[in-house]
């Protein structure tokens, strides 16, 4: 990323033109504005509020780590690039990025060559390339799944970072989206390479930092750091979001713990609020039309079954949420089997609705 700054500043005032587009589509009159440009305006409202402010929140990050590193922050190493040693690189780059399979490479290139060469600076939290500045933090994407440094008798050396991005929630079109693979590759002259070599060695290691309430130092010395994949057993200490074997998302001992606590609360709160409802509710529906204190079911007895079974689903939802969250803050672990069934039940229960809504019950 070049310029952050100018892109936050940019992304700012997308957001506010979508706030003010939406509070218009709220408070104009009728006589003012139809119903179509009303609809209009809050659309793109919303749409330039999310993204003008999620982009603006990204791009204040890499200024921020631009910042830091001007200040000498968490600096590992410096090294320049002279403008023939860039070149090779460039050319290098180019004839790799043609590769099969090859992954697109996040680095910012400038059109010209600079006569002066490129800058580098390699910090623990990111890193920058001439005026390209890569925010890369300990806990947030992109994640580094790998580093190395290339050395070659005929080619420039350079130091690769393989990037990792979740993915999650859909695109406009509805589609998922998938998790993204990139990689960030940047020259390193021959008198830098023992820099270099310290750079990736603490890169490699999974960069591990002070331990927190959420996380802990993720060095190994934690129990609670250990993540299991539940899907092929892959165990590790490090901070990382996904398998490496299989993609799944790993989740620490830690982690596990308080999403328990997180999903006993939200459990027990489902299942204090549906169980009121089925006492109250249940006699009514198993005698309709007759009048229990001051209501009376007046759908039919087919009706009434259907409706409690409903309840009875959201009600054994509860349950099993509040008691998978009890054993996740005793054990620290997951278990697959639940998971599924939580999801399919809730799968479920939303197809019901769905039905129920367009059939117009």
């Amino acid at each position: 990323m070049r310029n952050p700054r100018r892109w936050r500043d940019i992304a700012l005032g997308v957001a506010a033109s979508g706030l003010v587009a939406s509070l218009a589509a709220v408070l104009l009159p009728v006589a003012a504005a139809g119903d179509t440009a009303r609809s209009v305006l809050f659309i793109y409202g919303l749409t330039a509020v999310l993204l003008g402010g999620g982009t603006a929140v990204f791009r204040h990050r890499d200024l921020r780590a631009q910042e830091a590193l001007a200040r000498g922050e968490r600096v590992m190493a410096r090294w320049h690039v002279d403008a023939g040693t860039w070149r090779e690189f460039l050319a290098d780059n180019e004839q790799r990025q043609q590769e099969d399979g090859a992954l697109p490479n996040e680095l910012s290139i400038p059109a010209a060559v600079p006569a002066g060469g490129v800058a580098v600076i390699a910090g623990e939290i990111a890193v920058q390339i001439g005026d390209s500045i890569h925010a890369l933090p300990r806990r947030d994407t992109p994640e580094v799944t790998h580093a190395e440094l290339n050395t070659s008798r005929v080619r420039p050396s350079f130091i690769e970072f393989r990037l990792y991005y979740p993915g999650g929630g859909t695109g406009a079109s509805g589609v998922p989206r998938p998790p993204l693979r990139t990689v960030l590759r940047f020259p390193v002259p021959r008198e830098a390479l023992r820099d270099a070599e310290r750079v990736v060695a603490y890169y490699a290691a999974g960069r591990p930092g002070e331990a927190d309430f959420f996380h802990g130092r993720g060095d190994g010395t934690d129990p609670e750091d250990l993540s299991t994949c539940f899907i092929c057993g892959y165990a590790t200490h490090k901070l990382a979001s996904h398998c490496p074997q299989c993609g799944a998302p790993l989740q620490s001992r830690r982690w596990s713990r308080r999403f328990g606590a997180v999903l006993s609360v939200c459990g027990l709160f489902i299942t204090a609020v549906m169980g009121t409802v089925l006492y109250y509710a249940a006699p009514m529906m198993l005698r309709p039309g007759v009048r229990i204190g001051s209501s009376r079911f007046t759908g039919t007895a087919a009706q009434g079954l259907f409706f409690l079974g409903i309840m009875g689903a959201v009600l054994i939802f509860g349950v099993t949420a509040l008691l998978y969250g009890l054993w996740q803050i005793k054990s620290g672990g997951r278990d697959k089997r639940v998971i599924f069934f939580i999801v399919g039940l809730a799968v479920l229960l939303g197809l019901i609705v769905m039905g129920m809504w367009a059939a117009g019950a």
